[in-house]
């Protein structure tokens, strides 16, 4: 059963997601929608911000207290459908992840449809992520992770890195990841009167600003569709009730048919990101901590205090 303040957090999120369906909405406000909704969120104690530029792409460093993990680090990419969130928007989710893996992570602000359609978000990671490594940061100790729209972003870097003979990083970790912008599974219908973060018009709508003239089954712009093998080890988080449910199954169950070694855990009574919560609601303390629990026992390196 769902805790009274995860009860509480789905009733604000009900009331400040109903302009995501409106087609009439320009990007740009949905923008300021959703800076304003989660800017209420603060940072852990002891966390460090600081902004960098990585080889053209903004980014920012967002760094714990106490770093248990020498060497380590996380790209994060942030979710919003490819339109909507930043830096700023996730800055809070980036410091409950860095205080419970122990490490740094990069936060990469890439550009936004539909003023900068496909490949832009790709070309973006790629360089954030070859950036990374110029610095000195081994592939075997980086670990690439994203939500939603950064969780399919996190599986298109990781085939598009494969695919160029680049190194791969450790391992990765979608959170409620969109893999599929042609909409096509089932719990985009059976879960639309139960996840009240995202819906198919506003969805529709985001994956038209993204895929522009492309085509929505590429791989790299839907990896449902991939050739998943030879990616690193995965760890895909998905909420039960989320209409993006089946975008994490299907895509985890290709995966580990490919031979990837795949970590899937169906979270009960979850919507769509409930990591971002934060660390007062148990929901979300306890799947930033699942999530500690599998990079750093896959790293090598003890998850701090």
């Amino acid at each position: 059963m769902a805790s009274e303040m995860f009860d509480a957090v789905m009733g604000l999120v009900a009331q400040s997601t109903e302009m995501l369906d409106r087609d009439d909405v320009p990007a740009t406000e949905l923008r300021a929608g959703m800076e304003s909704m989660v800017g209420v969120l603060g940072l852990l104690d002891g966390t460090t911000v600081e902004p960098v530029d990585a080889d053209g792409v903004p980014a920012e460093w967002v760094r714990p207290a106490v770093v248990a993990a020498p060497g380590a680090c996380m790209l994060y990419l942030h979710g919003g459908g490819y339109v909507i969130g930043s830096c700023n928007t996730h800055r809070a989710l980036a410091s409950h992840l860095a205080a419970r893996t122990g490490m740094p992570l990069l936060v990469a602000d890439y550009r936004l449809a539909p003023e900068h359609p496909y490949p832009a978000a790709l070309d973006d990671a790629l360089t954030a992520y070859t950036w990374l490594v110029a610095r000195g940061f081994e592939p075997g100790r980086i670990v690439v992770a994203g939500d939603s729209a950064g969780g399919g972003l996190t599986i298109a870097l990781l085939l598009a890195l494969r695919d160029r003979g680049l190194p791969l990083p450790a391992l990765a970790v979608p959170l409620s990841p969109w893999t599929d912008l042609t909409l096509s599974g089932e719990t985009m219908t059976s879960m639309a009167d139960r996840d009240p973060m995202v819906q198919r018009a506003g969805l529709q709508r985001m994956s038209d600003w993204y895929v522009g003239s492309a085509d929505p089954r590429d791989p790299l712009v839907s990896p449902l569709f991939a050739d998943p093998a030879g990616l690193p080890p995965l760890l895909v988080h998905v909420g039960e009730i989320e209409v993006l449910r089946d975008d994490a199954v299907e895509f985890a169950v290709r995966a580990a048919a490919a031979g990837v070694d795949v970590t899937l855990e169906v979270w009960p009574e979850m919507i769509h990101v409930w990591h971002a919560f934060g660390p007062a609601v148990p929901e979300s303390e306890a799947a930033v901590t699942r999530v500690a629990e599998f990079v750093t026992g896959r790293l090598g390196s003890p998850a701090p205090a």
